[in-house]
């Protein structure tokens, strides 16, 4: 089984989440971790696990191109996402009712939508990241503050293998070689 892990990171929380998703799955097969600008071609492998930050309500720019750019060969391969910002489906840097209001408002990022649209999106996971006191700038600082933010790691490990674990319960079904 050749799986591809390829993410689109700002600032190294995205890698991270990649690299623990990589470890986890690696009894399973090949598995090769790049990011998302670095990949040229998905024809190899058999399925796509492909995450980004999140910067303004959308994937990274890197890695909505690399989606258009990809999207056809990507046609007929499981895909899992997964997507990285302040606030991640079990935990958050922001404060707890503001961060309940948000998982209940904040579409898919276009990038996802996209990817559904021209393959076979098995899940989309949402997680926290890390943010440092000097990630935010300006007026983003503000209302960082004002929305009961805190800095430091809210990646939530436990999270992130229990989903990496539904990923390698899923590659059980996946027939070979549709590369």
């Amino acid at each position: 089984m050749s799986v591809l892990i390829s993410y689109a990171t700002a600032r190294g929380s995205t890698r991270g989440i990649a690299e623990r998703i990589a470890a986890g799955l690696e009894s399973r097969g090949a598995v090769e971790l790049r990011a998302l600008g670095d990949v040229a071609s998905v024809r190899t492998y058999e399925a796509l696990i492909v995450g980004s930050a999140i910067h303004n309500g959308q994937w990274l720019p890197e890695a909505s191109d690399a989606i258009y750019r990809l999207g056809t060969e990507s046609e007929g391969r499981p895909v899992w996402a997964f997507s990285v910002s302040s606030i991640g489906a079990t935990s958050t840097i922001l404060s707890p009712r503001v961060a309940a209001y948000l998982r209940r408002v904040t579409p898919e990022p276009r990038a996802v939508q996209n990817l559904r649209s021209i393959t076979d999106v098995r899940d989309h996971r949402f997680f926290a990241g890390a943010i440092a006191s000097g990630d935010w700038a300006g007026i983003g600082r503000i209302v960082f503050r004002l929305m009961g933010g805190h800095y430091g790691d809210a990646r939530d490990w436990v999270d992130v293998d229990a989903w990496t674990e539904r990923i390698r319960e899923g590659l059980i079904d996946i027939p070979r070689d549709q590369g």
